[in-house]
């Protein structure tokens, strides 16, 4: 019964991930060329989805420690299922914008549910449920796009109907297996509650999750370059949009065959989450390094090889690491401060860095990346100094 739970949780985030997979990478390419939109409107629009989802964070993660993951769950999927009828039955504009607008806020609100019950899972070890969940999310996105192109290939509004399928699934299993997977950890007395938490403790905690996300927020604001400006570059060098997405092919397959080769790394040489980012903001670091003299498509191979091994160790590293920190009635509010921070990576990551090479080069891109990582890294050891057993 116990792994039961672990594995209905990972199929989970593989098909909300999946879900999420099918629509984001053709966004841009359905408002530009079928709804006939500049790019401009397309990434505003993108944008303030970035915020819904920001949004649903924050209060998935409330409510979560207020009402429970399974109903915390259940409200994110119903306002997914909705958004994607609506986008099944009229996908034009601007109904388009504000389904996905919507969207934003279900799907947001999902993935901190989901975060938030493996936080709060007993009898698992926080490194290895989190590993887990980061393989399902891999494993989903690589799913749904390979899934998404082929559809689109026959007709792009199947794209819609597709989706909701994938969450009307995720809601059937919900319904079905997630009972069994819910935290009890509510208060009968949420009074005496709010006065425990307001002690030097839980300030000190807050502290410490606030400097931890600062870092996952720089790493997200550099990792998200590969997905908008270094997308941009390479035609310049003369290497195909063909060739740009079988990095990511070799992203996803590294990640999927590659855990059992970093479970034996992490056990031997990082015995503590602080040794574990360590080993992927210099595996990070490294990648950029790369970047700053590859004119050749053999570099940007070697880039993306240490970027996915800089990922692998440290993004499952920083939820798990807070799962360990936050008090048990705020489970779910400190992995929406997880979340959050990657969603405003993603959003404000390409705008950061398409002034830098406007305005400088990618070489000041790539370097700038590398100092606000290695500056926020060393924050990260100063300020957490006192939590070394971490």
């Amino acid at each position: 019964m116990k792994h039961s739970k672990l594995k209905w949780l990972v199929t989970g985030s593989i098909l909300n991930n999946a879900g999420v997979s099918f629509i984001w990478p053709l966004n841009t390419i359905y408002m530009h060329d079928h709804l006939g939109k500049s790019l401009s409107v397309a990434g505003l629009v993108l944008l303030l989805n970035s915020m819904t989802t920001l949004i649903g964070n924050f209060w998935g993660g409330r409510l979560f420690d207020r009402i429970g993951g399974y109903k915390t769950i259940l409200i994110g999927l119903f306002t997914s299922i909705i958004s994607l009828i609506g986008l099944v039955m009229n996908h034009g504009w601007p109904l388009y914008a504000v389904f996905l607008i919507i969207l934003g806020l279900g799907t947001g609100i999902i993935v901190i549910s989901i975060n938030s019950l493996a936080s709060s899972m007993s009898g698992y070890d926080h490194r290895y449920v989190f590993n887990s969940i980061y393989l399902g999310l891999n494993i989903g996105v690589a799913v749904g796009t390979s899934i998404a192109g082929f559809i689109a290939d026959i007709n792009i509004s199947l794209i819609f109907t597709a989706n909701l399928l994938l969450y009307v699934a995720f809601l059937t299993i919900v319904l079905f297996f997630y009972k069994n997977i819910e935290a009890v950890h509510l208060q009968s007395h949420p009074e005496k509650t709010k006065r425990a938490k307001m002690d030097r403790r839980s300030h000190k905690q807050f502290i410490n999750v606030f400097i931890i996300c600062f870092l996952y927020f720089i790493i997200w604001t550099g990792y998200v370059q590969w997905q908008s400006n270094i997308s941009v570059r390479l035609p310049e060098l003369d290497i195909s949009i063909k060739q740009y997405s079988f990095l990511w092919t070799i992203n996803a397959v590294l990640i999927i065959l590659g855990q059992p080769f970093i479970s034996q790394i992490i056990k031997k040489a990082a015995h503590t989450y602080k040794a574990q980012i360590d080993i992927g903001i210099v595996s990070f670091i490294l990648s950029f390094v790369v970047l700053m003299f590859s004119r050749q498509y053999a570099g940007f191979i070697v880039a993306i090889v240490l970027l996915t091994f800089g990922e692998m160790f440290a993004f499952p590293a920083i939820p798990a690491m807070i799962s360990t920190i936050a008090p048990t009635q705020q489970k779910g509010s400190y992995q929406s401060f997880v979340n959050m921070s990657s969603t405003l990576g993603r959003a404000l990551g390409p705008i950061l860095g398409g002034v830098v090479v406007e305005q400088l080069s990618y070489v000041y891109l790539y370097l700038m990346t590398i100092i606000l990582i290695g500056i926020s890294t060393f924050i990260f050891h100063y300020m957490l100094k006192h939590i070394g057993s971490y």
